[in-house]
This record gives C-alpha cells, structure tokens and sequence, in this order.
C-alpha cells in the first residue's frame, strides 16, 4: 500500500510539475503577443475632396398675394341702376363699374350753380361800390362770405354727382361684384372687388436665425406649386415678429412680364445672400465628439487622425456643404473606418480613388 500511494504520489507531482511548466511558458508569451498587436495599425479608407465655391441661398415658404386688392364702395346711398362689369372680367382705370340713381342731385346742382352765379355777381357789383366808398366794408365782406357760401354748395352739390358713377381706380380683374340693379346701396356698400394683376408679391416668413441676412432690394427667385419660376426683389424686411412663430414677414415683389399670377399660389422663395468656400461630403460622414459638437475626421499625409469642426451652410439632395476645414490643400476625409479610430491614432490609410481605379482596370 505504502509502495502504491508514493508512486501515486510521484505520478501527481509529474502532473503538478507539467502543467506548471506550461502555464509558466504560455504567460512569457504573452506580452509579446501583446506587443505584436498593438504593431497593427487599424486600416481605413479615405477620399480626397477639393474646396468648391459654394452660393448660400436663403429658402423661404410662402404664398403670392396681390399687392392691391381693392373695394370699390358707395360715397351715398342710392338705387343701382347700372352695373357695367360682371365677376372676372378686366377693366381699364376710369372704366364705370357701377351707377345710382340721379333722384334730384341734378336738380339740387343746377340750383346751387344758379346760387353760385348770382352770388358771384353780388359780389362784384359791392366791389365796385366798395372801391367808389358807397358801401362800407361789413358789406363787402358780407358779399363776399355769401359767395363763399355759394361756391362750397356747388362744390357739395358736384361731389354728389359724381358719386353716382362708381369707377375703376385703375387696371384691374373684377375678382366679385355684390351690387345688384335695383338693389339700394348703403353708403360704403361695395360695389366691385378688384385685384391689381400688375403687381404681385411673394410674402414668406423668416426666422430670427436667418432674417438678419437679408437686405431690401436682393435678388430672389420663385418656384410657384405650377412649376412656373419668376424673378423679383425683396421688397419688403418685417422689424416686428409674430407672436406665435416668432418669424418676420418678408416680402419678394415679383417681375410679372405681362402674365398675370393668382393670388394665393404656394411659392418656394429662394433669396441668395453670399458665395463661401466650402467642401461637399455626405451627411453620413458626420459625427459629434464628447461634448456634442459636430464634425469629421481626416487623416493627414502622416497617416494620423486628425478631427475638425465644422458647420453645415447649407444641404440638398446632393449632400451637405462644409466650412471649417483646411483650404490650403485637398484634404483626406476617412470614409470607411473612422468610428474605429480616434483622433491622434496613427492609421493604414487606403485611398478609395485607388481602389476604384485598381477596380476600372480589372474590368477593362
């Protein structure tokens, strides 16, 4: 038994002596597995981007409005005898609209003329008295304030005649016409709408963000929900916001060049402001560093990561464009790779034009 449990013993103590043996050797290794890990540079690719000059547009939203729309009313009550023009129809300035009833103002003018005259001729024959020292000069002055008397009578009088004819106050479309024939009009009743085609606006809204950009007189370009696209100039830079939006008002008076425009079109306002140098990558390259910052990394012809910060001026469909990074030479934007490495880490840096070009000769 005793014989037993030594060689036992004997054959355990080999056992011990063994696998201390490897675990020793294997932890010598280690750190020099350790070493040649960190010997490899983590590969990434990159493309080169030129600067590009790059014009900053301003877009705003908005509808076209008619910069005149105007009612045309009664001065006096009356019956409307005559309405000349009907609903969408296009009148000239002076064009009679709509026309009253005379009643008796021609009466009442041909005696306030008849007034007026023989007043006129009071007057001047107490002036010649006057100059021969007939009469004295409470006379003459009251003469005279009788002819003045006379003269606002007829003047009143003329007024209410030519309230009767209601006319265009210049070229117009007849956009609604309430009067009736027969009807009566209250004074200040409308007779004809009319809206001035000549001159319409593009109005939009613009944050305080932006508004501080925008200059009276800039050019501006309008794409209307037609497809239609016409120039114009800011006409209009509101200084007072609105209380809900917070925006200001902003208005483009539009070149119509003989065509005219409805009130009321949604219209996509495109206002160029300034031309900066900027480079164009896609949104997907962006990223935030620690504190929320927006940016991209690059390498430098060292092959170390090199990160910027930039800022967006403006973005579409073809991307993003830039400022913010070096304008002294093409820089190297990583593309794919750059969440597995960090700023100061020397990178394998591939270029992706070499690649494709290794690609394109395959192919051929």
């Amino acid at each position: 038994m005793k014989k037993t449990v030594v060689t036992a013993l004997s054959i355990l103590a080999l056992i011990c002596i063994w696998l201390l043996s490897g675990l020793l050797s294997g932890g010598g290794e280690k750190p020099q597995a350790q070493q040649d890990q960190q010997e490899v540079l983590t590969r990434v690719r990159y493309r080169t981007i030129e600067k590009e000059q790059k014009r900053i547009d301003i877009k705003l939203h908005g509808r076209t409005e008619a910069r005149r729309i105007v009612d045309v009313t009664a001065e006096i009550a009356g019956k409307v005898v005559s309405t000349r023009v009907e609903k969408g129809q296009r009148v000239k300035k002076g064009d009679v609209l709509c026309e009253l009833a005379e009643e008796d103002r021609r009466v009442q003018l041909s005696r306030a003329m008849a007034s007026f005259e023989k007043a006129r001729i009071d007057y001047e024959g107490a002036q010649k008295l006057f100059d021969d020292g007939m009469i004295s000069s409470a006379t003459i002055a009251g003469n005279k304030s009788e002819l003045e008397n006379a003269r606002a009578a007829l003047k009143q009088a003329e007024l209410k005649v030519s309230y009767l004819t209601m006319r265009a106050p210049f070229d117009a479309f007849v956009e609604d016409r309430p009067a009736q024939v027969g009807a009566l009009i209250e004074r200040n009743g409308i007779c004809a709408r009319l809206l001035d085609e000549s001159s319409l606006l593009a109005a939009g809204y613009a944050s305080e963000r932006i508004v501080h950009q925008l200059q009276l007189g800039q050019p501006a370009s309008v794409r209307l929900s037609g497809g239609r696209e016409m120039t114009g100039r800011v006409s209009f830079i509101g200084r007072t916001a609105d209380p809900v939006t917070r925006t200001y008002r902003i208005e483009v008076e539009l070149k119509l060049d003989g065509q005219p425009v409805r009130d009321g079109i949604t219209a996509d306002i495109v206002i160029p402001v300034r031309t900066e140098t900027t480079h164009r990558i896609t949104p997907a390259l962006l990223a935030l560093d620690a504190e929320g910052g927006l940016g991209v990394r690059l390498v430098n012809d060292r092959d170390i990561v090199e990160w910027h910060a930039v800022d967006v001026v403006s973005e579409s469909i073809d991307g993003v464009w830039l400022t913010g990074l070096p304008l002294d030479k093409p820089v190297k934007l990583i593309t794919v790779g750059q969440e597995l490495v960090t700023p100061g880490e020397k990178v394998e840096a591939i270029s992706v034009e070499q690649i494709e070009a290794q690609q394109q000769e395959k192919l051929q």
